[in-house]
């Protein structure tokens, strides 16, 4: 039996007003400008991009001008370099997730002989730094039952966003509800939506 992983993102309007893109201190190409960047999504809430690299291929150095967050969507490895700070690398798992507080300058490269994609969630409002939550270097879905139960979610939330990691075995269902989501698909399946009955 073949199950299915998805990420679910959902894009939540909260009390505070919106903030307009603005750039950086100095001049800064935003992300969205950037060749290997493209937008999905905006309004008033949150912008939703794109990041593909092709094999060992690097972004021009460029920012975001809000908190967001990132989901890788295969198994990659990539390097960041935030400028005037050294270079790290990662191995990533399809689905892993990222929430970045204190977007930087930065340039990514793709590392691996793969194709290197990830989907970035910017939140338009302000979101406060909580001292408890998980490091920016780990994944941000806690633990998955693997293959221990066929269908399963685990979830997180940062300020207005919040995301859903789900497997789903063979013919189970899925509910989204009516809130703003972007649906990402981590392995291949067949997506349908069903009659919702009131």
């Amino acid at each position: 039996m073949r199950c299915h992983s998805i990420v679910i993102l959902w894009l939540l309007a909260i009390t505070t007003s919106a903030v307009p893109i603005r750039a950086h201190a100095g001049e800064c190409l935003d992300a969205a400008d950037e060749s290997h960047h493209q937008t999905l999504y905006q309004n008033s809430d949150a912008r939703v991009l794109l990041l593909e690299l092709p094999r060992i291929a690097s972004t021009q150095p460029h920012c975001h001008a809000h908190p967001y967050l990132y989901v890788v969507t295969g198994e990659s490895r990539s390097s960041t370099t935030p400028e005037g700070k050294a270079t790290f690398s990662h191995d990533w798992n399809g689905g892993e997730a990222r929430f970045i507080y204190t977007p930087e300058k930065q340039v990514i490269r793709n590392e691996s002989m793969v194709p290197f994609r990830e989907v970035i969630a910017e939140t338009l409002h302000s979101v406060q730094y909580n001292p408890f939550d998980r490091s920016d270097d780990r994944d941000l879905f806690p633990g998955d039952l693997g293959s221990a139960k066929p269908t399963w979610t685990v979830s997180f939330t940062r300020g207005d966003l919040s995301a859903y990691k789900t497997q789903l075995a063979p013919g189970d269902d899925a509910n989204f509800g009516s809130s703003n989501h972007v649906l990402i698909a981590i392995t291949d399946v067949k997506v349908q939506r069903s009659k919702q009955t009131h």
